[in-house]
């Protein structure tokens, strides 16, 4: 049997900086799925887990785009998990529980503000590919 044993892998950890335009934070950031990783998909998604304590976090990310839609989910069981969320030149602040939906081609960076949570990437279709 186990034909479809090659579509079950646990997630790996890598380090947030080895993402194009990512700093280095404390963030324990899990690739779940990815071409690299299943090559029969089209889509790619990262969790990363994200505690307050760690304030050197506050801009981990580099304004950016994707040749593909992106989702990102802020998760947490209080609320407490806060972002800020640029798309193109529109700042906008964000609490857990929150969808940010981003189209393709459009500028966007997210920085911690405070609290914890989960923050999960999904980039849907096409190839992950990033530019400024």
């Amino acid at each position: 049997m186990n034909r479809y044993r090659k579509f079950i892998k646990k997630g790996i950890s890598e380090q947030i900086s080895k993402i194009p335009f990512h700093n280095s934070a404390p963030i324990k950031r899990l690739s779940m799925l990815s071409k690299k990783r299943f090559p029969d998909s089209n889509t790619h998604i990262a969790v990363h887990f994200i505690d307050s304590s760690h304030r050197k976090m506050l801009e981990y990310s580099f304004l950016h785009k994707h040749n593909a839609d992106e989702i990102n989910l802020i998760i947490s069981e209080n609320s407490e998990l806060k972002y800020e969320i640029q798309l193109d030149d529109e700042v906008y602040k964000v609490s857990s529980p929150s969808t940010v939906f981003i189209p393709k081609g459009v500028k966007h960076k997210a920085k911690f503000i405070s609290g914890q949570g989960v923050f999960v990437c999904i980039i849907l279709s096409g190839k992950y590919t990033s530019s400024k």
